[in-house]
Parts: C-alpha cells; sequence; structure tokens
C-alpha cells in the first residue's frame, strides 16, 4: 500500500488521488512478506511517470521476516507536472525462488495539486 505524506492519504489503485504537492511531499510504501523465508536486500522502485523524464526513486529494505510489513519512505521529490493525471508506479523485485510475482507492483492514477 502507499501513503501521501505528510497528510497521510491512502491512495487508491482504482480511482483518481489529488495528492498535495510541498516541498515535504513524501510517500511511505508498505511492503509485507506473504512467503515463508526470511529475505534481505530487496530493491523498491517508485516511479512517476511524466514528460520528458519520469521521476524514479530506488530503495532497499535490508530484511523483512514472514508474515512481516516494513515500510520504506520516498522523499525529495523534484518537481511534479501540476493537474494533470499521472501514474505512479510501485515495484519490488521478486526474491530468488518467489512463485507468486503479480503482487510485486501496483499503479496509481495520480493528480498533483498546489498546496492550498
Amino acid at each position: 500500500s502507499v501513503r501521501s505524506l505528510p497528510g497521510g492519504q491512502q491512495l487508491s489503485t482504482s480511482t483518481e488521488n489529488t495528492v498535495e504537492a510541498s516541498t515535504d511531499l513524501a510517500f511511505a510504501v508498505a511492503v509485507a512478506n506473504t512467503g515463508d523465508h526470511q529475505e534481505v536486500k530487496i530493491p523498491v522502485t517508485l516511479t512517476i511517470q511524466q514528460s520528458p523524464t519520469p521521476i524514479v526513486k530506488k530503495q532497499t529494505i535490508d530484511i523483512i521476516n514472514p508474515g512481516e510489513t516494513k515500510t520504506v519512505v520516498f522523499r525529495d521529490f523534484p518537481s511534479v507536472d501540476f493537474g494533470e493525471r499521472r501514474i505512479m508506479r510501485v515495484d519490488v523485485d521478486p526474491v530468488p525462488g518467489e512463485k507468486t510475482t503479480s503482487n510485486n507492483s501496483a499503479e496509481y492514477p495520480v493528480i498533483f495539486s498546489l498546496a492550498s
């Protein structure tokens, strides 16, 4: 799941999300280990599709145990496109031997608005 910060708004994959952009803008991405093994060094990528250059941020989860959820926070975004619908995609790299990878990514339709 993804929350925008500092407001804590839970983003939806099925409806448009209006996100207030500010100098404090961040996204908290929660990643769950639904497998049976401890995993280490899991790359997580957040991409905001915009022209001419998408915004791509990467972080790594050092260690996550079975059944555990870890949150990584992406910060320090350069200027984002305001008022236009963009797709924000989150990808978690598959781990060795992972059989179900259909839940390793999600796309969130977002519109960035100026802080009021």
